[in-house]
C-alpha cells in the first residue's frame, strides 16, 4: 500500500512540475455520464486524401492496414505483407516469410514500419518472437519476447525503442490475489528485444476487457498504446489516469483522468487527437451469451475549445449519405492523424446510388468488385 501511495504522489508531483495551468487543463471524463450527441463534418477540421491501391494477381484484395509511413503503406493479406507507395497506391513489394523457421513468422500480428532504418518489425505473439526484415523482405534479425512475457501490442517509439504490452495481464486477472505492483508496459530495444525500462502505471485492482459468464470467457481488444506526435499514450484500464510517455526523457505525464463507473464497468481507449478534439471510446463490460454480443461501445469527443464531452458522430462530406468516419481504431496521431480503409464493393454501391462526390466519386467509377481497398488518409488542417 505504501508503494502505491508513493506512485500516486509521484504522478501528482510530476503533473505539478508541468505548471498549475496544465493541471487545470487536464481532461477529466466521467464514465458514468451519457453525453449529448454532436455531428461533426470531417472536412471542417481535417484534410482528406484518397489512395486507391493497385489491384493485381500479385497485390491481392481483402488486405487490412497494418502501418502507414511517409513513403509506404503496409497491408496484410493471408499472412503476407504488401507494401504500396503511399502517394500513388502502386504495389512495391510482397513479403511472404510465413513458416516455422528461424527467419519466419507464423502470424504478423503487429507491424512497425521504420522507414528511417528501412525496416519492417513483425511481432508474432503465437511463438513470442519479433522478426525484423528490410523493405525488400530480406531477414535482418529476430529476438524472443523477454522471459516471462507475451507481447500482444507492439508500437514503434523512436529510432531505438519499441513499447510493448504484456498479455499476461489476462492470466493475472484470474488469480485470487492480485499483485497491483505488476507492470505490463515495457520499453524494449529494437536491436535485441531486451527490456530497457518498465513503465509502471498505478492501479488498485485489475480491470481488463474480459468477461467470464455461464462457463464462457469473452475477450474484447482494447488499444493499450496509442501514438501522440513523437510521444505515446499509455492506456491501462485498471488505472484512473491515461499517461503520456514522453520521447524526450521517457517520463510518464498525466494526459486524461477517468471517473470510473461500476454498473456496468466501462473501459476506455483513445483515438485521434487534434489541437481541438480528443476522440475516445468507452466499452461496456457486458456480454449476452444468448446472442453472442457484448462489449457495446460509444464514441465520444472532448472538445478542448469549449471544455465539453460529447457523443461524437463524424461524417464524411464526400458522401451525400451520412457516412460515419472511424476516428478511433486506426488513429496515427503523427503527420497522418488517422487512416481508414474504404472497401471497393461499398464504394461501387454508393456511387451507383449517387452518394459520392468529387475525387472519391472519380475513384469509385474506376473500381470493380475485385479491387483493393481505397485508403483514406486524414491530417489536421
Amino acid at each position: 500500500m505504501k508503494r502505491i501511495i508513493v506512485w500516486m504522489l509521484a504522478g501528482i508531483l510530476l503533473a505539478s512540475c508541468q505548471s498549475n495551468e496544465k493541471i487545470d487543463e487536464l481532461m477529466t471524463i466521467d464514465l458514468n455520464q451519457f453525453y449529448p450527441e454532436k455531428e461533426l463534418t470531417l472536412q471542417d477540421f481535417m484534410e482528406v486524401e484518397y489512395v486507391p491501391l493497385e489491384s493485381s494477381d500479385e497485390f491481392i484484395t481483402s488486405a487490412t492496414i497494418k502501418a502507414v509511413g511517409e513513403k509506404y503503406l503496409v497491408m496484410a493479406s493471408d499472412r503476407k505483407l504488401l507494401l504500396f507507395d503511399r502517394q500513388t497506391g502502386k504495389g512495391i513489394q510482397v513479403i511472404n516469410r510465413i513458416g516455422q523457421g528461424a527467419e519466419e513468422y507464423t502470424l504478423a500480428y503487429n507491424i512497425v514500419l521504420d522507414e528511417t532504418a528501412n525496416e519492417l518489425i513483425v511481432n508474432d505473439p503465437i511463438i513470442q518472437k519479433i522478426c525484423v526484415y528490410d523493405l525488400e523482405g530480406n531477414f535482418k534479425r529476430s529476438f524472443k519476447h523477454a522471459d516471462g512475457h507475451k507481447f500482444v501490442d507492439v508500437t514503434g517509439f523512436d529510432k531505438d525503442y519499441l513499447v510493448c504490452y504484456d498479455e499476461n495481464i489476462f492470466m493475472d486477472a484470474e488469480k485470487t490475489e492480485i499483485d497491483n505492483m505488476r507492470v505490463y508496459h515495457f520499453l524494449i530495444s529494437k536491436q535485441d528485444g531486451s527490456i530497457v525500462q518498465e513503465i509502471p502505471v498505478p492501479y488498485e485492482k485489475l480491470n481488463i476487457p474480459m468477461i467470464q459468464q455461464d462457463g464462457m470467457t469473452s475477450i474484447s481488444f482494447v488499444k493499450t498504446i496509442m501514438p501522440l506526435q513523437n510521444d505515446l499514450l499509455i492506456i491501462q484500464n485498471s488505472s484512473d489516469t491515461i499517461y503520456r510517455l514522453t520521447a524526450k526523457d521517457h517520463k510518464t505525464v498525466p494526459f486524461m483522468v477517468k471517473i470510473p463507473s461500476s454498473n456496468p464497468e466501462r473501459l476506455m481507449t483513445i483515438g485521434t487527437v487534434t489541437s481541438r478534439y480528443c476522440f475516445f471510446q468507452t466499452i461496456d463490460k457486458t456480454f449476452n451469451p444468448k446472442t453472442g454480443r457484448g462489449f457495446p461501445f460509444r464514441e465520444l469527443v472532448y472538445d478542448k475549445e469549449i471544455n465539453e464531452v460529447l457523443t461524437s458522430v463524424v461524417l464524411n462530406a464526400d458522401f451525400t449519405s451520412k457516412q460515419q468516419v472511424d476516428m478511433i481504431r486506426l488513429a496515427q496521431n503523427g503527420k497522418i492523424a488517422c487512416i481508414q480503409a474504404l472497401q471497393a464493393h461499398k464504394l461501387i454501391e454508393a456511387n451507383e446510388q449517387g452518394e459520392l462526390r468529387g475525387k472519391l466519386k472519380e475513384i469509385a467509377s474506376k473500381l470493380n468488385e475485385d479491387s483493393n481497398p481505397v485508403i483514406m488518409l486524414m491530417w489536421e488542417k
